[in-house]
């Protein structure tokens, strides 16, 4: 075998087994929650909660705060990885309108760097316990049903599969999620006080809109003095994932928490002490879009443009070595059958 086609031959060889590992080693190693992922999700709206300032003071005219301006920060860090596990943290900060600080929940959570479900927290991570996705949707999202993780009240809720829309030129499928529950997250319980004077929820009672009082003020006189209260939320959350993706490019959340407290058949509820209606920006959408189109397309280039292409040259190159040999031989067998170049012997 000529020199040539020995080189054209290995170098087939070499570009093949690069294409191999182009598809089953950095595909994988890409499709997955980059190790430097630190993404905000901005929400604006508005919000109605217990103003405890006014409370503290004693000013029930002001108790309560209806539909002000807010903004919520949903900041999403991988802090650290092990293998196919990420543990990130999981903070979202609410602000009024101006600029002060209304709530912060902090969580970390250990999920699957590519189906983004539950593991086994890492040891010494810190990571809470939860079942389900909770911070996004899978790297391959699909038009089904997912089981999600709501924080506020530490139990799982169903996400439903309701459609498929365009969201700035890229298709996104619809999840809804609806849920209730007692409020279980510490930090959420700690903003509202564990009871109230029966005065002072009358007071509040007066000054909510006819559509937000909840309950007969007549049956405050069945209370005790001193109200014990505990709390439950109302969550309905809208989200729009990237089809090839996973990344979240829009999402809606309502949210009421109401105060109640224990009656002859059960917990009776008394009057919200907040309710929330915030949506993703219009910036903030066209900008994920764009990222999500980005890493889509690099995502196939990876997949399927890089390997191929390595492949189709592997094979132009082993081609032209099997021509190359074959002209080769050719040329050396007809040089073997030509006419002899022996004179005939002289005779005297």
């Amino acid at each position: 075998m000529r020199r040539s086609t020995w080189i054209l031959s290995g170098s087939a060889a070499v570009l093949v087994a690069a294409s191999v590992v182009t598809r089953v080693v950095v595909y994988p190693s890409v499709h997955q929650l980059p190790d430097d992922t630190d993404s905000v999700f901005e929400y604006t709206g508005t919000a109605s909660m217990l103003n405890a300032q006014a409370l503290e003071a004693g000013d029930l005219a002001n108790a309560f705060l209806n539909d002000i301006p807010v903004t919520l920060d949903r900041h999403v860090q991988v802090v650290d990885t092990d293998g196919g596990t990420a543990v990130v943290t999981d903070d979202v900060v609410i602000k009024g309108p101006d600029d002060s600080e209304l709530s912060t929940t902090s969580h970390r959570w250990a999920v699957d760097r590519k189906d983004l479900d539950e593991v086994p927290a890492p040891e010494g991570s810190e990571a809470e316990e939860h079942q389900g996705l909770v911070i996004s949707w899978p790297l391959d999202p699909k038009e089904q049903d997912y089981t999600f993780w709501d924080p506020t009240t530490g139990s799982e809720a169903p996400a439903v599969y309701d459609r498929t829309e365009d969201v700035e030129g890229r298709d996104a499928y619809v999840f809804v999620m609806n849920h209730e529950g007692p409020v279980a997250d510490p930090a959420i319980q700690a903003r509202f006080p564990e009871a109230l004077p029966r005065d002072v929820l009358a007071g509040i009672a007066q000054t909510l809109p006819p559509e937000q009082q909840q309950f007969d003020p007549a049956m405050l006189e069945m209370l005790p003095e001193l109200v014990p209260l505990t709390y439950a939320a109302t969550t309905e959350r809208v989200a729009w994932v990237d089809s090839e993706t996973g990344a979240v490019l829009n999402g809606t959340l309502e949210q009421t928490i109401v105060a109640q407290t224990e009656g002859p058949e059960g917990p009776v509820t008394l009057a919200p002490v907040n309710a929330m209606s915030v949506e993703g920006t219009e910036e903030g959408t066209k900008e994920r879009a764009d990222d999500a189109d980005s890493a889509a397309n690099l995502l196939w280039l990876v997949r399927t443009v890089i390997p191929l292409g390595l492949g189709g040259v592997a094979v132009i190159l082993l081609a032209l070595a099997v021509w190359l040999e074959l002209k080769s031989r050719r040329g050396a067998a007809g040089s073997e059958d030509g006419p002899s170049a022996t004179p005939a012997a002289a005779t005297d």
